[in-house]
């Protein structure tokens, strides 16, 4: 069967599951290599380790934001342009998408490493830490168009039906980087090189796994297409970015706070939240190559009972993730601790107050990604700041000074409640302004 009928004329439910499954377990496995490079990192170079990877994942975040903005922004118009039968303007716009990515990229490389020093200053290393970060991000930096290829890969092998394929380029990801990591971080003892090397092989292995399902064209570059790719991906951009900023302000505040230590703790916390976060993201990605689609052929009523399909999956998702923390938490944490009893007993204190977010954020991501699916990026972006960093910073500055560190850890939670507040009005708001259903 092919894609436009089973898009088309699928039984929405199993539709959705069809894209989602392998979508949440291909992400799932990439944030199980991501705690793999952390399990790696705390035995080859221990808690400063940690806390260096932590302070470098703002600039990461920013290199994968912008192949977020360009990937999605790009499969945005060819998942419409699919739904509208016009294939040859599709592989013309997927053509286009992955030009813009690699240059994109390179120009930014070039630019940041020509002001290393003052990089990575201002990412708040410190003696105990820089030159950990420097080691690191010179690998990561110039490898950036190689650790973020899956993005790409993975979000147009959806595009053209196959969303199957993402688990198993998922899958050479994680084997191919728990393999590197055992060789280059502890064989080798090659510590933060090691696993930044290892990140950028593994994953550049899994897109290669992908490459013969791309559907190319010949390029499509008008200015229009340009900018409604930038414009379209803003918001999916503005997440990550909005995430990097964050985490770059908590790490400010705990080193200020806290010290090495606090961060440390906060890589090991976020490690955990990007499992119930990549989740999501796997489901709000399911949610737009079926929402963009059935947009261009009209379909309203298919991408409502979607949505409705996405909110319970994630509702199920966050309440099973807040439930095993809080009984299971302390021995993933014993993992990345490796020995070190103060580390563990704040990580666990930590993790007490992160997850309530888990119960919330499902509908703020998805909300989001409905947004950025119907071609309306700015409420995509508004809600994606407003959970990530709008309504964070309040309760991250206030809330310290009246009730300690506890305040650093609530933030979160409480930047998700008030972020309902936004997301749940302009979703309802959203829905009925679509036409209806020829």
């Amino acid at each position: 069967m092919s894609q436009n009928i089973t898009l088309e004329n699928g039984c929405v439910k199993k539709l959705f599951f069809k894209f989602a499954l392998p979508s949440i377990l291909g992400m799932l496995i990439v944030s199980l290599q991501i705690m793999v490079d952390g399990l790696f990192l705390s035995k080859g170079v221990g808690a400063q380790g940690l806390a260096a990877v932590n302070l470098s994942m703002p600039l990461i975040n920013l290199l994968l934001s912008i192949a977020l903005m360009i990937c999605i922004g790009g499969g945005v118009l060819v998942g419409i342009a699919s739904g509208n039968g016009n294939e040859t303007r599709a592989k013309g716009l997927t053509s286009l998408t992955l030009v813009l990515l690699l240059t994109t990229l390179l120009i930014i490389s070039v630019l940041l490493l020509s002001n290393f020093e003052t990089v990575i200053m201002l990412l708040g290393a410190n003696d105990e830490t820089y030159v950990l970060v420097k080691k690191y991000l010179a690998i990561l930096i110039p490898g950036s168009i190689f650790f973020s290829m899956p993005i790409f890969t993975e979000t147009f092998v959806r595009i053209a039906g196959k969303p199957n394929q993402v688990f198993i380029s998922g899958s050479v990801c994680f084997i191919a980087n728990v393999f590197l990591d055992y060789i280059f971080v502890l064989k080798l003892g090659m510590g933060m090189e090691g696993a930044a090397i290892a990140s950028c092989f593994a994953n550049m292995f899994g897109a290669l796994t992908l490459f013969h399902h791309m559907r190319f064209g010949k390029i499509i570059c008008t200015l229009k297409d340009i900018k409604e790719i930038f414009y379209n991906g803003s918001s999916e951009m503005l997440t990550v970015i909005s995430s990097a900023i964050t985490i770059y302000i908590f790490n400010i505040i705990i080193m200020k706070n806290i010290g090495v230590l606090g961060v440390s703790a906060l890589t090991i916390v976020f490690y955990i939240n990007s499992i119930v976060n990549i989740s999501l993201y796997g489901l709000s990605q399911a949610l737009q190559p079926i929402i963009s689609y059935n947009l261009g052929a009209n379909r309203i009523d298919k991408i409502k009972d979607v949505l409705k399909v996405a909110l319970k999956s994630g509702a199920a998702i966050g309440l099973t993730t807040f439930i095993g923390m809080h009984l299971f938490g302390d021995k993933i944490i014993y993992l990345f601790s490796n020995g070190n009893k103060e580390l563990a007993d704040l990580t666990n204190k930590a993790i007490f107050f992160f997850t309530f977010a888990y119960l919330l954020s499902f509908i703020n991501i998805i909300s989001s990604s409905f947004h950025t699916s119907i071609e309306k990026p700015f409420e995509s972006a508004f809600i994606s700041c407003g959970r990530s960093i709008i309504f964070v910073l309040i309760p991250l500055f206030i809330l310290p000074v009246f009730i300690g560190e506890i305040g650093i850890w609530l933030a979160i939670p409480i930047a998700e409640l008030i972020c309902l507040g936004i997301s749940i009005p302009l979703m309802k708001k959203s829905l009925k302004k679509l036409p209806l259903s020829i």
